[in-house]
């Protein structure tokens, strides 16, 4: 046969070679392996025995094989399995069971033995290809994720859809976990909640007609006792699965994880074989620690970095390696056969591995395993190889993921130990990993840890405690009775040793990782790590989130963390191995980094992620020479590469060629890929886990303050309401009993996802990131080949160690915290504006992460602390022109930096709003936090915005233009709201309609309040008419203020009517917020100044057709009501936010205003003739004439229209200077603005 076992030629050899006088130890190896063998004929095998040797050994195993399947009676069972059907088993059907995937409804990936299905629809069902009628079956069902789904059995008469599934109709019976119910067209309450992991357990007694279901071997009671029988009812096993969720079916493929007594699976065990493998495996149980021992005292160990031992001299008896070896060999040739099988290898080979694994030499190759896969490798043919290490691994790993978890997780220890031990063999480690571990397994499950259900916490967390929480963050902690510090103490106590507990287990996944990556064993041009690296390049590739494979195809968000955390423990340890070698030249791994070089290589995939500059190919065309110059190479004309010399320093400076840093190599190029994938990881798994797992705590949060709120409500409550006592009682029955669960899951976060050593390996990595883009910055614009990815995990991971895992692990407890912020300041504050970024959204991101920097005093003082120069940076990249990036987010900083200085601008959230109902808007953030304002950036910003006139007149310019844009818009969406709400009922108004009203409410009130900041720093800006555009400037803002103001105190207008609907989301648009910035910035500009400058702010308020001195009687809530109208009015007497001296200026306001109108309507006035007036504004006097073009118009129209473009009103001619009416030039700077424009 084409196909011939290696090891029968081996045997052929033996008995040409075989001689009468065998050698003693051939003889005595016989008698230990094959003597102690139970025989059920004394005669014939004792016959056998006494000749024993390697000639007729393999006839001495078949016989031995034959008895031990006649003693167990296993023949009869063999031969019923090579029958077609035994319909008197009660089962109909193939004898192999699967899921048939002819009886799909809905969509459902199914793996390729049809035992494993995942969901892709909203409800989708599938039934086995067996069904019984008669007799106790079971089958069991792995989850893989702990969703809506119903599992059981149902007739073939069940017709299904995508809204109605097995327990749905009338014949299919199913219970759900997620939901606690079972279904048979009715729904009750049954069962527990299942949870990724859990094995749950189908029964059915066709007999008495009743079904059963188990968890996790466990018995959740009689589910269902009128199932219905007779003719033509046979049962399916059936499952129903919702979007996502995904199991594995067991009918009896591989041996039951729990197998139930008096019930049987639907697929027969293959019991002869099962003999059969238990005798060979007993031989080599004998025949292993002889070939060991052997080994050890020949010194034929291989021992990695030293040679073989040379070939022994010639005798005439065999060594007894090679006695051992052909023994070996007789075993296997009929144990190979059998080890194609799944059940074998699950039922016998993995008992067999355990027997000989060493827990406690865990980090050392194990011998007897090592010693097995030589033998597998020497003796088996390559299919046969293949496909048990393919069994072994696929059962491992399932053994892992759905073994039972127990206080000392001694299970999963059992199995990683045991596959580590695997991995260290060199040939089976590389065969896997090329084939397997990626490609036929998640090999990241391996890496994670299955929390355990309640009960196992209870048991691991017995004391559950949880902090008091105060509605402020600065109020008073009640003191803690000591028996509640008894129950902390406690609790922290079992969270450290659960710690401890998970990281024996962490530490085996990691030494895994380690195995892994080994870099020393290259074999046809490949290292471990090299095909480790292109495996892992190819699972990012697949579970990247721009990836067009379905969701069901990516890891799990939980796995995908854990595999993040160990595979930094493990790049840092080979990180600091390779520094080691040489240590001036590579760096430890607390200063790594991805040099910039590695970004621009061709060979590195980044898939769909953008880069900072845009499309790879795009930077290509236009930045290749500049690579080409970097790496200090040239191509010639004849297209050769060329290595350019170095210049000394000086010529460098003199020629200005020598831009760019030498190039760093700060590791191996293997870690450094290594390291890039990490950051990638990060980026599309880790995150967004790390987010999910605040909810938890966020919850948790919520029902201590219900508790509280009970608490307090009882012991106010009287003796006479029993009725509302006993009420409030079973509520506090309730939240103690949901906080008690929620406590324990806690302790799991705290021990294992936001531990100490979690939150320094997400530091750690945030600090590679800022180094990496540090010095990536240095290469100007080759800056743009770093990944978008890069910049938004430096943003996310700052995120996560600052509002994940705080408080839970305080984030100023980070080692070098200090420097942190720092490094991450000068990262925000050098790229939230960069020009070489080009994706808006990205620079968005940028925006909004410096803006919740400036949130707090501590990271406030940071930014303080840069040097000047990256300061004053800071404020012009703000005060910039809006030109391709939010402008929103950027007035949003500049409000921040000014808060708890603005007239009544020292809240945290507005009077009318508590800290639980925030605003929808996102700029309602700034309001939540305690107002630290920043006096350093006010007096830059005051410096810049006096010294430079043309960046104040442009930043002014723009401002009032948002501003009268977004007060516009709000306007007109106002009177559209009261318009609808006057025809139709509120539920028909929009959400959407209704959040941008709110949101451009807000963001009038931010900008109102930057330039409540620009008028109390630099008033001269309005005020100082020597500044070309303060005339205009002073005459923009007092329109903008009375139309403002007009607008919100109108009697009977939309804004009245508006806030006086409830309507959902517009809790934040009230009188207060504008009222007080528009209040406040009359206030500074009339109050806060004197003399002539106070007359000029005056007199242009005054003169403003839309002002009305009224709207000063309507903020101190001195408007005498309407009759018959009811109501509160409004009135900022009634708000504690106001302070008294800020009441008494607005009466200083308000009486100034009316003394100095009536002045003012006393003068005479000079009427200025109809031909004489400005054609444009028609409200000024013509003062200003064009040149060269001799048109005329009033100074402040001109000077608006040179601040757009230098173009003449009528004629479009262009402007070269402006002069008055007496001949002398005016407005120089904007012409010539314009000009150099």
């Amino acid at each position: 046969m084409a196909d011939s076992r290696k090891s029968r030629g081996l045997s052929h050899v033996v008995r040409q070679r075989e001689s009468a006088d065998q050698d003693p130890y051939t003889h005595s190896l016989l008698r230990h392996v094959f003597s102690d063998q139970e025989k059920s004929s004394e005669a014939g095998a004792a016959g056998v025995e006494k000749a024993m040797d390697l000639h007729n050994l393999q006839s001495y195993i078949d016989l031995s094989l034959c008895d031990a399947v006649n003693l167990q009676g296993a023949c009869a069972v063999a031969h019923e399995e090579e029958s077609s059907l035994d319909e008197n088993s009660g089962r109909i059907g193939s004898k192999e069971v699967f899921f048939d995937i002819y009886s799909n409804v809905g969509t459902l990936i199914v793996e390729p033995d049809r035992l494993g299905v995942s969901s892709l629809s909203n409800f989708s069902s599938m039934r086995a290809n067996t069904c019984v009628y008669k007799g106790k079956w079971v089958y069991e069902l792995m989850l893989g994720s702990k969703g809506v789904m119903q599992l059981g059995w149902c007739t073939m008469q069940c017709k299904f859809s995508q809204e109605e599934g097995v327990g749905d109709t009338q014949d299919s019976y199913a219970y759900d976990g997620s939901r606690l119910r079972k279904w048979n067209v009715k729904t009750q309450k049954y069962g527990e909640p299942w949870l990724t992991g859990d094995v749950i357990s189908c029964a059915i007694d066709c007999d008495e007609g009743t079904m059963t279901f188990y968890r996790n071997g466990n018995c959740m009671g009689q589910a269902f006792s009128t199932v219905r029988r007779g003719p033509g009812l046979a049962y399916f096993p059936a499952v129903s699965l919702s979007i996502s969720e995904n199991l594995r079916a067991n009918f009896g493929a591989t041996p039951l994880r729990y197998p139930l007594e008096g019930y049987q699976p639907l697929q027969d065990p293959p019991k002869s074989d099962l003999v059969r493998a238990q005798v060979l495996f007993g031989y080599l149980e004998k025949l292993l620690p002889v070939m060991i021992e052997d080994d050890q005292v020949i010194g034929a160990e291989v021992i990695q970095g030293k040679g073989e031992e040379a070939l022994p001299p010639l005798t005439e008896h065999r060594t007894r390696r090679c006695t051992a070896m052909l023994v070996a060999a007789h075993i296997f040739e009929k144990l190979a056969p059998l080890l194609r099988s799944a059940y074998i290898v699950e039922g016998h080979l993995l008992k067999f591995l355990l027997k000989f694994r060493d827990c406690e030499k865990h980090l050392s190759e194990q011998p007897y395993i090592s010693k097995l896969l030589d033998l597998f490798w020497a003796l088996l043919q390559d299919f046969e190889l293949k496909t048990c290490l393919e069994h072994l691994v696929t059962t491992l790993l399932s053994s892992y993921r759905f073994s039972p978890v127990t206080s000392d997780f001694r299970y999963p220890k059992l199995y990683l130990n045991l596959t580590l031990a695997i991995l260290q063999h060199g040939r089976t480690r590389k065969h896997l990993l090329a084939n397997v571990l990626f490609d036929k397994v998640k090999f990241p499950i391996f890496l994670h840890i299955k929390p355990p259900d309640d009960g196992g916490l209870a048991e691991m967390v017995p004391i559950v405690y949880w902090e008091y929480q105060t509605k402020e963050e600065d109020d008073p902690v009640p003191v803690e009775p000591p028996e509640v510090l008894r129950k902390k103490k406690d609790y922290l106590a079992s969270c450290e040793q659960l710690r401890k507990q998970i990281e024996e287990v962490e530490d085996i996944q990691v030494e895994m990782l380690k195995v892994l990556l080994i870099w020393n064993d290259p074999k046809d041009g490949k290292t471990t790590r090299d095909i480790f690296m292109e495996k892992l390049r190819a699972f990012l590739r697949e579970n990247s989130a721009y990836t067009r494979v379905h969701q069901i195809h990516t890891c799990p968000l939980p796995v995908s963390l854990c595999f993040y955390h160990r595979l930094i423990q493990a790049l840092r340890y080979y990180w600091d191995l390779f520094q080691k070698e040489d240590t001036g030249r590579f760096v430890h791994s607390s200063g790594a980094f991805v040099p910039v070089q590695e970004f621009w290589v061709d060979t590195r995939e980044y898939y769909d992620f953008q880069r900072c500059g845009g499309l790879m190919s795009h930077l290509n065309r236009t930045l290749g020479a500049e690579v080409n110059k970097a790496q200090g190479i040239s191509v010639s004309d004849d297209g050769k590469v060329v290595r350019t010399e170095k210049k000394s320093k000086e010529s460098a400076a003199a020629v200005t060629t020598e831009v760019y840093p030498e190039p760093e190599m700060p590791s191996g190029n293997s870690l450094m890929k290594l390291l890039d994938s990490l950051i990638i990881l990060y980026h599309i798994a880790a995150h967004k886990q790390l987010g999910k797992m605040c909810a938890l705590r966020d919850n948790m949060r919520d029902f201590v303050f219900a508790l509280q709120d009970t608490e307090e409500k009882i012991n106010r409550c009287s003796t006479e309401t029993n009725d509302i006592r006993e009420d409030l009682e079973q509520a506090k029955k309730v939240f103690l009993e949901k906080i008690t669960e929620q406590s324990r899951q806690m302790g799991w976060v705290i021990a294992v996802i936001y531990s100490k050593s979690k939150q320094n390996d997400i530091a750690w990595m945030l600090r590679v990131i800022l180094t990496t883009i540090e010095k990536a910055s240095k290469y100007k614009q080759l800056f743009q080949f770093v990944p978008e990815l890069y910049i938004e995990s430096c943003i996310n991971s700052y995120n996560a160690l600052k509002n994940y895992l705080h408080p839970t692990t305080k984030f100023d407890q980070i080692e070098g915290y200090d420097n942190l912020l720092v490094k991450y300041a000068n990262f925000l504050t050098s790229h939230f504006a960069d020009s070489r970024i080009v994706s808006n959204d990205l620079r968005d991101n940028l925006v909004q992460a410096l803006a919740c920097f400036t949130c707090y005093p501590r990271t406030l003082e940071v930014l303080e602390s840069l040097p000047w120069e990256r300061q004053a940076s800071v404020i012009k990249s703000l005060i910039a022109p809006y030109e391709n990036r939010s402008w929103a987010h950027t007035n949003w900083i500049l409000v921040r930096l000014w808060k708890g200085c603005g007239f009544s601008f020292r809240y945290r959230f507005l009077p009318n709003l508590v800290p639980s109902k925030v605003q929808p808007t996102e700029f309602s953030f700034v309001s939540l936090q305690k107002p630290c304002p920043s006096y350093v950036y006010q007096s830059i910003l005051a410096k810049i915005l006096l010294d430079e006139e043309a960046m104040s007149t442009r930043f002014l310019d723009t401002l009032m233009n948002q501003l009268n844009w977004s007060f516009s818009e709000f306007v007109g969406i106002m009177q559209e709201i009261n318009q609808l709400v006057s025809h139709t009922e509120h539920m028909f108004l929009e959400g959407r309609q209704l959040k941008i009203c709110a949101a451009c409410f807000e963001i009038s009130v931010c900008l109102l309040r930057v330039l409540e900041m620009v008028v109390s720093i630099a008033s001269q800006l309005f005020t100082d008419w020597s500044r070309p555009s303060a005339e205009l400037f002073l005459k923009r803002i007092m329109q903008l203020l009375s139309q403002v103001m007009s607008r919100i105190t109108s009697r009977n207008g939309a804004f009245e009517k508006l806030v006086s609907l409830p309507l959902p989301g517009l809790d934040s648009v009230t009188y207060f917020p504008v009222l007080t910035v528009a209040v406040g910035i009359l206030i500074k500009l009339l109050i806060d100044t004197q003399g002539e400058r106070q007359d000029k702010a005056t007199r242009a308020l005054l003169l403003d057709a839309g002002f009305k001195l009224s709207t000063l009687d309507f903020v101190l809530g001195e408007i005498p009501p309407e009759k018959g109208k009811k109501g509160k009015k409004f009135s900022l007497k009634t708000f504690e936010e106001v302070s008294k001296e800020e009441l008494e200026n607005i009466e200083s306001l308000r009486v100034y205003l009316k003394h100095k109108q009536n002045t003012l309507e006393s003068q005479s006035q000079v009427k200025v003739k109809d031909e004489d007036l400005c054609t444009i504004c028609y409200a000024s006097p013509r003062s200003a004439t064009f040149i060269p073009c001799a048109h005329q118009s009033c100074r402040t129209c001109i000077t608006q229209q040179l601040m757009a473009k230098k173009e003449c009103f009528f004629c479009k001619a262009i402007i070269t200077s402006v002069k008055d009416m007496h001949g002398n030039t005016i407005l120089r700077e904007q012409c010539q603005g314009q000009s150099k424009h």
